[in-house]
């Protein structure tokens, strides 16, 4: 399926735009900004040259996706940005102030995967380290309900369904969120409404979390 994703991206990737915010008053309330940033999934670089613009110097990108990142190094020629596999990402441990997630776990349908992305975000985490996520939740009407119904026993998980284009993504439940960043201490949350790549109103969030500090151990 990972294929499949790459594929797709790359074809995509002259015509989606993304308009999940950036709450940058989030970010200033908890980080500086000389904070090293990395923008997991960062695509075109939208967030990275929001980031820049608001003065941020120590920003990353990676994505797995080449031609995206063939346009993010054209729009932000500045930017520093690199090839991963969707899974792992090439840095050492606690070397990031802030690490983004936006957009991306709709692009992860399953559930394992999304827990793998999650404890990799956690290992480039320093310990106090902040996991920024904007993603898109359950929606009620027909439309959608019909949809993850239909797929619901195909890929064993309601809220994963697949696009006319042939790309499989997932909306969340609440709860399924606040398992997957347990691991984290919550510091902010807001659920509300956004335009998806392909122009429909969603239903979405974001949250902002703190890597636990590592326990000290008495000699």
């Amino acid at each position: 399926m990972r294929h499949t994703q790459i594929h797709y991206w790359d074809r995509a990737a002259d015509q989606k735009r993304f308009s999940h915010p950036l709450r940058l008053n989030w970010l200033a309330r908890y980080a500086s900004q000389q904070a090293r940033i990395l923008d997991y999934g960062c695509g075109y670089g939208r967030t990275l040259a929001e980031l820049s613009e608001a003065g941020y110097k120590h920003i990353f990108g990676v994505d797995f996706s080449a031609r995206m990142l063939a346009r993010s190094r054209f729009q932000i020629p500045c930017s520093k940005v690199v090839r991963n596999d969707g899974q792992h990402l090439s840095f050492k441990d606690d070397c990031f102030d802030v690490v983004l997630l936006f957009a991306v776990l709709t692009c992860v349908p399953d559930s394992n995967a999304q827990r793998m992305l999650v404890a990799e975000t956690a290992r480039v985490l320093r310990p106090g380290g902040l996991l920024y996520i904007s993603d898109l939740l359950i929606n009620n009407d027909l439309r959608n309900r019909e949809r993850y119904q239909r797929y619901a026993s195909t890929y064993g998980c309601y809220g994963v369904f697949e696009l006319p284009e042939g790309v499989v993504v997932r909306h969340h439940q609440s709860e399924w969120i606040e398992e997957l960043t347990g691991s984290f201490t919550q510091l902010e949350y807001e659920d509300f409404n956004v335009t998806t790549m392909n122009g429909n109103a969603s239903a979405a969030f974001q949250y902002l979390g703190r890597k636990l500090e590592r326990e000290t151990v008495d000699a």
